[in-house]
Formats: C-alpha cells, structure tokens, sequence
C-alpha cells in the first residue's frame, strides 16, 4: 500500500513538473511569435546644420536637422510608406521649440525610404529647415508611419529563356529582356530587365541553369515609369539558356508605427 502511495506521489510530482515545463515553453513561444509579428523602432540618424551668420557660401547659409529612423520588422517585406495617411504630429527640441512649421509646402517625413534587400529594414528619413535652439541637448518626434508590405506571394517562371542580345519573353504579367549580352560591370553574364506594366512588386528572382541551379545574379535597381516597374539584374557568370522564376506579390497591405521618441547626440544608448 505505501509502495503504491509513493508511486501515486511520484507519478502526480513528474506530471506537474512536464504541465510546469509545458507552460514555460508556451510562453516562451508567445513572446517570440509577438516579437516577429510587431516592428521594432529606433533612432540610427541625427544631424544639425547651423546657419553661419555673416557667411555667404550656400553651404553655411541655412539651418537644418534630419532624423533617420530604423523600421525592423522580422516577418513581413517592407515596401515603403503610404503618403497620404503618414504624419508627422510633431518634432521639438526638449526646450519647446519646433523644428518644423505648421504650414509648410513639403513633407518631412521622405516619402523614398531605403530598404534592405530582404525587404526586412526600412529607414526613414525626417528632414526640416531648422536647427535645435540654444542649450537644446535633445530632439523629440512623434509621428504615425503606415508602412506598406507585400503579401499574397505567387511565382511566374519563364523557361528555356535564351540569354542573348534583345531576347525578350513573357510569363503572366511579366517581361524579360535581355539589354547586354555581357553585363560588363563586374559581372560576365548578360544584363536584363523583368518588368511588369500593371506594378507588382517583385520580390525576389531567381536564374536556374539546365540542371535546376541556382545561379548567382546581381541585382541592379528599379526604374518607375507610371505605373510600369522596371528590375534590372545581371548574371555573374554567363548563361547561355536557362529558367527565370520571379517571385512577386499580388497585394499590398498596411499596418501602423507609432513613433513616440526622445534623442540626444548618443542616439539613445
């Protein structure tokens, strides 16, 4: 009987510590789904201009403060912000005086932010036409930033796409083209474009050799041209035919990042 009861104990003992270690892992697990699905701010950039009185040089001619800030967000791609609902509420020195005027004909906050190629990183820039006043030690922003991201990803592939001069193919609304044969900017293979007239946004391509592998490929920039997208890309090494799978989204979403900051010329830490 007493065997039987020390049993019972160690059993029901075993059973609250597995519930106890569970629970732990659970939370554990919340708090890192909560981390991927919520941005993280920060302040990267401050920089003041004075304005030099006296001086005629147009470059000590004019006051100035710019703010860079950092938008990091772990499971979604970063697109850039939407114009019309991003404000800027207010940017002060921690003496009360603004930084920008209440009727002004641009927006600070630029509408061009950069963006890191796994769409992850944005960087927002924040530019005015005064500097902090005198004993001034800090700059406070408050602003909502609605960032877009992509969703909804699809693949088009165009195969057995031949790398020569002017060759051109279609896949849904994509086209590829090729604009040099040799790229020759540190690259050997040929330069081309995929472009799509109704606007996706392209996330990622992709060249496949005869034998399915991945090849390396540099990618070049985008050119807009009304609602048309422009991709330039370039091989490393040269491919004479090969598939071009392009990975790209087929809406866009929004979410909102409020910006509630203090900064001195330590940037925070």
């Amino acid at each position: 009987m007493r065997l039987m009861l020390l049993s019972a104990c160690l059993l029901a003992g075993a059973t609250l510590a597995f519930a106890d270690e569970k629970d732990k892992k659970e939370e554990k697990g919340k708090k890192q789904d909560k981390t991927k699905s919520e941005p993280t701010v920060a302040v990267s950039e401050i920089a003041v201009h004075r304005k030099v009185e006296g001086a005629k040089a147009f470059f000590a001619n004019y006051d100035a403060t710019r703010l860079g800030i950092v938008v990091y967000h772990p499971s979604k791609h970063l697109l850039g912000l939407d114009a019309k609902t991003t404000k800027l509420t207010s940017l002060e020195d921690d003496k009360g005086n603004a930084l920008v005027e209440e009727k002004t004909f641009y927006n600070p906050i630029s509408q061009y932010p950069a963006i890191s190629d796994d769409g992850t990183t944005m960087q927002v820039s924040i530019n005015t036409n005064k500097a902090p006043g005198k004993g001034a030690s800090k700059v406070k922003v408050k602003a909502t930033l609605v960032v877009r991201h992509g969703s909804g990803e699809k693949t088009e592939k165009l195969e057995k796409f031949e790398f020569k001069e002017k060759q051109k193919a279609t896949a849904g609304d994509f086209e590829a083209a090729v604009t040099r044969e040799k790229d020759g900017f540190g690259a050997q293979g040929a330069a081309f474009t995929v472009s799509s007239n109704k606007g996706q946004t392209i996330k990622a391509v992709v060249v496949k050799d005869g034998e399915g592998k991945a090849v390396e490929v540099y990618r070049r920039g985008l050119g807009f041209g009304g609602k048309a997208k422009t991709y330039n890309f370039a091989l490393v090494k040269a491919l004479e035919k090969g598939t071009i799978e392009v990975t790209y989204f087929s809406k866009e979403e929004t979410f909102e990042v409020p910006i509630d900051l203090s900064v001195g010329l330590d940037l925070g830490r």
